[in-house]
């Protein structure tokens, strides 16, 4: 449901309590701005943590249990690769 936001004196952002809590962000937490023709799109950023199973195959382990852009799955595991 879409809602109006306010911009503070430095131009910050200001996500209300609620939505706040319901997304699960934290102090300090990233948002990625995402610009489209329409605006500006606000997405969630998530950690992710790849690591090698028994079978060589990488798993992927995120911060929370909602689901994540397979961009950010993709570059998890190229990152995990060039660690190595």
């Amino acid at each position: 449901m879409p809602m109006t936001v306010t911009l503070d004196a430095q131009g910050r952002v200001v996500i209300p309590q609620a939505e706040d809590e319901r997304l699960g962000l934290r102090d300090g937490g990233a948002l990625e701005l995402v610009s489209m023709p329409e605006g500006v799109l606000l997405e969630r950023r998530r950690l992710a943590t790849v690591t090698s199973g028994e079978d060589g195959l990488p798993q992927i382990t995120l911060d929370d249990a909602d689901t994540v852009r397979n961009a950010d799955a993709t570059q998890a595991i190229h990152t995990q690769r060039d660690d190595r």
